[in-house]
């Protein structure tokens, strides 16, 4: 039987290459998308409304995600990723070409959105978690680290380079990045797994021979399951992501301090990611999942008081980034290590779509809430 050590001597270059390209496709704009606002508005008058309507394009891919995982598991990973590796860096470059248009916008947007599914890590963790058994919940850990160490750099460097040169410059550098060392990269380091290198455990649901993957979820309710524990727990951490700073400073804290805290919120990410996926090589995945989902929990608590003294708001920081990092990569553990490698692009894409639409909807209830609480405090 492989060990551990076995499969990291064999796949370690198959996994650096999987977290090179996480990095370095669709994900690098998903984190850097703010840098480009103020040009917008600057050049071309767009408020920042019409801006934030382009990312609407999310819930598409997301409802797209089951059906390019299916793609992805009947016909492989390599030549769609090769081909969605081109075009994402093609449509950064379309990007540069962007007019005062916002039909044109939207459409180029919303292009690179669908294309970029199959540069995320619905692709990547599959490669992974075919060749990783014995050490799968750290080997998928670390296909994250690719854009962790890229997110410390490139937001600066990003940010520098349209100040300098122009907001195309900073499409040209990510269309760069993509074409000049993710498409090698992946070109060289990504193949499909043969058979040999994705012997596995046996999955608790295993699929009948030739089983769709609608007749997988008729038969085997837990894959809804893992879909709704997924979604309850990302929606409340995507929720408080995207209001922590202001969160921050409503409770007291200075806005430099909550600028700080907000980078060690994302360094909490990587932290989480790692721990969680040492320790579900070695404890039972749902205990362990129910152990980082209390990290929120506390964090809520701490942040309910009116007012936050810094160690306070420090230890939220923490608390929730951690829950993040523990979040993607345990459901993708399991979703492999109960239902196979059969279906199992479609299963992550599936717990993406159901992750997207209650975070979206959560947001939307926190910006109402919100709303309602200022107008109640008004009167």
């Amino acid at each position: 039987m492989t060990t551990a050590a076995q499969e990291w001597k064999k796949h370690w270059p198959t996994l650096a290459a999987a977290s090179v390209g996480v990095a370095t496709g669709f994900s690098m704009l998903q984190f850097n998308a703010s840098i480009f606002i103020q040009p917008w508005q600057d050049n071309f008058g767009w408020s920042r409304g019409e801006i934030a309507a382009a990312h609407n394009g999310m819930i598409l891919t997301a409802i797209l995600s089951p059906f390019a995982g299916t793609l992805l598991d009947r016909h492989g990973v390599r030549r769609p990723l090769l081909a969605a590796m081109t075009l994402t860096g093609l449509a950064y470059l379309a990007m540069t070409r962007l007019g005062g248009s916002l039909v044109q916008f939207y459409a180029t947007y919303l292009a690179l959105q669908v294309i970029g599914i199959f540069t995320t890590g619905l692709a990547f963790t599959r490669v992974v978690a075919a060749r990783f058994v014995k050490s799968r919940g750290l080997a998928l850990a670390c296909t994250r680290v690719g854009i962790s160490i890229l997110g410390i750099f490139l937001p600066a460097t990003l940010h520098a380079l349209v100040a300098r040169e122009g907001w195309q410059a900073g499409f040209y550098l990510l269309a760069g990045i993509v074409l000049l060392v993710g498409l090698p990269v992946c070109w060289f380091g990504i193949r499909d797994a043969e058979r040999s290198d994705s012997t596995e455990w046996k999955p608790q649901a295993r699929p009948a021979q030739g089983e769709s993957y609608m007749g997988l979820l008729r038969r085997e309710p837990r894959v809804l399951l893992l879909c709704l524990c997924a979604g309850f727990g990302y929606a409340p951490l995507s929720t408080l992501l995207s209001q922590f700073q202001p969160l921050l400073t409503a409770l007291d804290i200075s806005p430099a301090d909550a600028a700080m805290l907000t980078g060690v919120l994302a360094g909490s990410v990587l932290i989480g990611t790692l721990i969680s996926g040492t320790l579900i090589d070695r404890i039972w995945a749902p205990a362990v999942a129910c152990l980082f989902s209390l990290g929120p929990i506390l964090g809520c608590i701490l942040m309910l008081q009116g007012s936050l003294t810094f160690p306070m708001a420090l230890t939220a920081a923490v608390l929730i980034g951690a829950a993040q990092g523990a979040e993607i990569d345990i459901v993708a553990y399991m979703a492999a290590r109960y239902f196979g490698m059969r279906h199992y692009s479609a299963i992550y894409g599936s717990t993406i779509t159901v992750m997207t639409l209650m975070a979206v909807a959560g947001q939307v209830a926190s910006v109402s809430c919100t709303t309602v609480s200022a107008t109640i405090r008004l009167r």
